[in-house]
């Protein structure tokens, strides 16, 4: 029944995304300063945070302007009282309520849409039904790309940038390039992190799992890890981070390495994330959404790339508390999504983080 109903929404977008496109124009078209804006970025927590320096942006650069943010539903409760937003609309994934949230984004009248990080051929389908008349994306290869106002060229710059630069075409000048979240004064919410890990005051983040397999660090590297640390530092409690379905991967953590090891697994919502991660010393994560969160609430970091490129999408600010350590994968990418599994990442060895972990905390007590 499902896949029937989209097949029907598939073809009623066809049929009328042509005559609502009658109203698009391309950006140099702009001769006015738009004051209702719609911005989407409606996938994973990261990409989510990797928008808000261009929401923040926007803001400042359009004060005067109504901005309605189109959401993952599972990501919004982190952004409900987000300053730099006026209104969130949620977004449910692929077809699902379509057009009721349609419905809820036309009733905003948006002039010009933002896409920042969007699920397609929603995302555009969208921003074309909703009225607006300019529509602006990142380097795109999907079939609607004829309606947005201007066909950015590919840059090898960071996420961040590429989103910055949709803000600078519609006229922005006031450029914060920095990630934000919400602050954190859920006492609720502390007292429930506080409770869960007890005394433990020099904790340790394992981050252990990720949107794909290819970005993951595999178990028994964290494992050897796990056990370096705890020998070397007496006082070391390690936390580890993940969701529901990867609760039993940090059982394997602490089985291996006993119970200085919290398995946080499944166990916080969204908006309850942040206060863990404030809690740790250090965070050691692969290309993830906690990564781009401990980086926007400054609690430092080293992070595992090889399929992924940190020069796209690793920390960018505050770079003196944050280590990278990089290997190439490349050969993960030629291969199909499908197809990659965990090869790149094995390519660090954990021999090399905890070198950059007892490298943090002979600098950290300086």
């Amino acid at each position: 029944m499902n896949r029937f109903f989209h097949k029907l929404l598939d073809l009623y977008i066809k049929k009328h995304i042509g005559k609502y496109s009658k109203q698009l124009k391309k950006i140099e078209d702009l001769n006015f300063r738009p004051k209702r804006l719609l911005v989407i970025s409606s996938t994973a927590l990261g990409d989510t945070l990797l928008s808000t320096p261009a929401m923040k942006s926007l803001r400042k650069s359009f004060p005067e302007a109504e901005i309605t943010t189109l959401l993952n539903k599972n990501i919004a409760p982190l952004f409900k009282s987000f300053k730099c937003t006026d209104n969130i609309i949620l977004y449910c994934g692929g077809y699902k309520k379509f057009l009721a949230t349609l419905g809820e984004i036309r009733e905003k009248k948006p002039e010009a849409v933002l896409i920042f990080h969007g699920n397609g051929p929603q995302d555009i389908a969208f921003s074309v039904l909703s009225g607006a008349n300019f529509i602006l994306k990142h380097p795109t290869k999907s079939p609607h790309k004829k309606y947005l106002a201007f066909d950015f060229e590919q840059r090898y710059q960071h996420t961040i940038e590429d989103r910055l630069d949709l803000v600078r075409m519609i006229g922005g000048t006031i450029i914060e390039k920095t990630m934000e979240i919400p602050p954190l004064d859920n006492k609720t919410a502390e007292a429930k992190i506080e409770a869960s890990l007890g005394n433990a005051t020099d904790i340790v983040g394992f981050q252990i799992g990720a949107s794909h397999v290819y970005n993951m660090w595999p178990i028994e590297n964290f494992i050897a890890l796990a056990k370096k640390i705890l020998a070397v530092n007496a006082s070391a409690r390690i936390a580890i981070t993940g969701i529901k379905r990867e609760y039993a991967l940090g059982e394997q953590i602490v089985s291996a390495c006993g119970n200085r090891v919290i398995n946080c697994c499944g166990k916080f919502a969204i908006e309850e994330l942040p206060y863990l991660i404030k809690k740790m010393r250090l965070l050691i994560t692969g290309d993830t959404g906690p990564m781009h969160l401990a980086v926007a609430i400054k609690v430092p970091t080293i992070s595992l790339f090889s399929s992924a490129d940190s020069n796209l999408t690793g920390p960018y600010q505050d770079l003196q508390i944050h280590r990278i350590i990089q290997k190439d994968g490349r050969f993960a990418a030629k291969l199909s999504k499908k197809q990659r599994d965990d090869s790149a990442m094995k390519l660090i060895m954990p021999d090399e983080v905890f070198v950059q972990y007892e490298d943090f905390m002979h600098n950290r007590s300086i």
